[in-house]
C-alpha cells in the first residue's frame, strides 16, 4: 500500500514539473514531504534552501502564500488518494497531515463541497 502511495505522490508530482516558479517547486517538494509526515513552512524551506522571509517574499510575488499552496497541494492528493477505495478516510488525513478525521472532513467540505465519503462514493460509482 505504501509504495502505491508514493506511485500516487509521484504522479501528481510528474504534472507538476512543468512549473519552474518558485509555487510550482513549493508543490512538489510538499508532496514529497508530506508523504514523509513532514509538511511544514520550516520543513519546506530547508528542502528550498530558503530562508523562510525568502520563500514569503517570493511567493508574495507570485501572489500566493505557503498555506494556499499547502491547501492546494492537500486536495489534490485528497483525491487521488480517495480514488484508492483499500485507504480509509482516517488514514487519508493522517497522510495529508492532519491531526484528527473532523479537521479533515471541514477542509474537504471546503474543497468541493461535500465530505470525503460522499466524494468517495461519487467517483467509485462513476468508475
Amino acid at each position: 500500500m505504501y509504495r502505491q502511495l508514493i506511485e500516487q505522490a509521484e504522479k501528481y508530482l510528474r504534472s507538476l514539473h512543468q512549473q519552474d516558479d518558485i509555487a510550482g517547486q513549493l508543490k512538489r517538494r510538499l508532496a514529497d514531504l508530506m508523504a514523509r509526515g513532514e509538511a511544514n513552512a520550516d520543513a519546506a524551506c530547508r528542502a528550498l534552501r530558503l530562508s523562510r522571509r525568502t520563500l514569503q517574499r517570493r511567493l508574495k510575488a507570485e501572489k500566493t502564500s505557503f498555506q494556499k499552496i499547502l491547501r492546494e497541494v492537500r486536495a489534490e492528493l485528497a483525491v487521488n488518494y480517495l480514488k484508492d477505495a483499500r485507504l480509509k478516510s482516517l488514514e487519508i488525513a493522517m497522510l495529508l497531515g492532519y491531526s484528527n478525521l473532523s479537521s479533515f472532513t471541514t477542509a474537504f467540505k471546503s474543497w468541493y463541497d461535500m465530505p470525503p465519503a460522499q466524494y468517495r462514493q461519487k467517483i467509485l460509482a462513476a468508475s
